[in-house]
């Protein structure tokens, strides 16, 4: 059995055993603002809003990522949804679809989507370390040509929270498996760490650093290390819905 086969008898699975038990849980809301420097020196501002809902089976999260650096943006919106299994409360199956622009790596615009499963590693009230598998795919226009590639992307993911700060670090890998084109493999590493320190309940200070590098492109490393302000409060969904009805 091939790989991609392997991916997608893995997300079968996940789809068939999944239940979507959406207990009574509340939705947050993050705001961020940040300063921020790229690998070449290039210096700019972002902006970033995040909504999410989770408890003990299910997590919704919408982001969406603003960045004007010298002259060059970063744009993306991502929707993420995730499900523990009743049986296995250590794995769960999830889906995430994307929409970015970047024009520093001449990422037009792309739209991806990934599928898969994931394994809770270990899980505190303090700490948390998961890792991802899952099929991939981005449709993109790179450089004024229209490119569908398909991958298999993995990752792993960990958070932990001390007294007064908080540390997360996403890795995440795309390996290409179809749609070679001129032999340009767009297989892609991604980072992010990122290190919080409570100022009080709801007020953050942020220190971090990004990185995406291709396998072969013209321009195929990207990076930053940012210095942020964030903000989070509770959001009130049927508010927010009343007053759409009234519009």
């Amino acid at each position: 059995m091939t790989n991609k086969n392997n991916i997608l008898y893995l997300v079968l699975i996940s789809l068939l055993l999944s239940h979507d038990t959406d207990l009574t849980s509340s939705w947050r809301q993050y705001f961020r603002g940040s300063y921020i420097i790229d690998e070449s020196g290039g210096k700019g501002f972002g902006g970033y809003f995040r909504l999410n809902k989770k408890n003990n089976y299910t997590f919704r999260d919408l982001r969406a990522y603003l960045h004007f650096v010298d002259d060059y943006q970063y744009k993306k919106i991502r929707y993420k949804s995730s499900n523990k299994f009743l049986d296995f409360t250590n794995i769960y199956n999830f889906s995430t679809l994307s929409i970015d622009q970047n024009s520093k790596i001449g990422v037009d615009i792309r739209y991806h989507g990934n599928q898969g499963i994931g394994f809770f590693i270990n899980e505190t009230n303090n700490a948390r370390l998961n890792a991802e598998i899952a099929l991939s795919y981005d449709i993109s226009d790179y450089l004024n040509e229209s490119r569908k590639t398909s991958y298999i992307k993995s990752g792993v993911f960990y958070d932990k929270i001390f007294k007064e700060n908080e540390i997360k670090i996403e890795i995440e890998y795309f390996s290409q498996i179809t749609d070679l084109i001129d032999e340009i493999d767009l297989s892609r590493f991604e980072l992010l760490i990122e290190s919080h320190f409570n100022i009080n309940e709801s007020i953050n200070f942020i220190i971090g650093c990004e990185l995406e590098n291709f396998n072969t492109t013209d321009k195929n490393f990207n990076s930053s290390i940012f210095f942020s302000i964030g903000y989070d409060k509770d959001f009130d969904i049927e508010k927010f819905k009343h007053r759409l009805k009234k519009n």
